[in-house]
This record gives structure tokens, sequence and C-alpha cells, in this order.
């Protein structure tokens, strides 16, 4: 089986992916790790060097090689599923978790590591929060077509989303 988590920026993604993997006993791929180690460069380089857009192509590409493998849980970039038709492509071939937090939530936990993350690393807190709002916006369509919602705002869903894959 193939199972995605996806969501905003600081949704959990990452952390929930670890500890579900090792839950279910399978392999974890954190798609931006795999995107630094395979290209050799951080993500915020990737960035700040060549853009978003080679970071997309990037990511389209890691993602169809991830989906090659079975009994993976791969943990998605905020904006994977609303480029290229990832998000149908991970529905077709898997299970796709969408981790959701209220804006409040992740403005918190955004605002902590900023300086980590190359798209708001230099956003006032206004600027923050009207770029979370924007972008939920943007990607909420793509979001909500996941297999599963789980509300992640205590950090902690990971039994929650074993019971519901059963």
């Amino acid at each position: 089986m193939r199972y995605f988590l996806v969501g905003f920026m600081g949704s959990g993604k990452s952390s929930i992916g670890k500890q579900l993997a090792k839950e279910l006993n399978i392999k974890h791929i954190d798609l931006d790790n795999l995107i630094e180690e395979s290209e050799n460069i951080k993500i915020a380089d990737i960035f700040n060097n060549s853009g978003e857009n080679y970071f997309r192509k990037l990511e389209e590409k890691y993602l169809k090689e991830t989906i090659k493998e079975d009994n993976i849980l791969v943990s998605t970039g905020g904006g994977t599923p609303a480029n290229h038709g990832l998000m149908d492509i991970m529905n077709n071939i898997g299970e796709t978790i969408y981790l959701e937090c209220c804006t409040e939530t992740l403005f918190e936990r955004l605002n902590k590591d900023k300086e980590k993350r190359p798209m708001i690393s230099i956003l006032s807190d206004e600027s923050l929060m009207r770029y979370i709002k924007n972008k939920l916006e943007e990607r909420n369509f793509f979001y909500k077509k996941a297999t599963h919602t789980i509300y992640n705002d205590s950090g902690n869903c990971v039994n929650e989303i074993i019971n519901i894959l059963g």
C-alpha cells in the first residue's frame, strides 16, 4: 500500500509521517529530505538559486520515483498536491491523508522556525498570517481531494490515522 500525507507546511507531515510509518512497519519517505539528499542542496538554496518553478519540477520528479515502491508512506511538501496533477496521481495509486490545522496553529508552528522555510523566512507576523490564509485558500481545493482528513492541531493524531486506515 502507498500512503501520502498532505497538508500545509507546519501541519505535521514530517513528524507524523515518521511515527506513522514506524507503527505501520513501512518505509517513510520525506519528499523534501529526498530532494535535498538526491540533489545535494538545501530546499532553501534551490528556491534562492533556481526558483519555485524549478523546485516544483524536482518535487514532481522525485514523487513519481517514490511511487514506484510499495509499502511506503510519503510526507509530501505543502505545495505538492497543488502542482502537476500530483494529488490525482497520489489518489489513484494510494491513500492520501490531509493533516488539517487551523490558521492560528499553523501560524504558531511556522513562526517558531521561519528561518528554515524559504517561502516565509522574511515575512513579518502580519504577512505570515496573510500568506497562510492565502495559500490555504489556493490549495484547499487540492487538500480536500484527500481520501481522509485528520485534524492535527494537537500534533498527535497517529492513533486516529491508524484507526481510520484499519
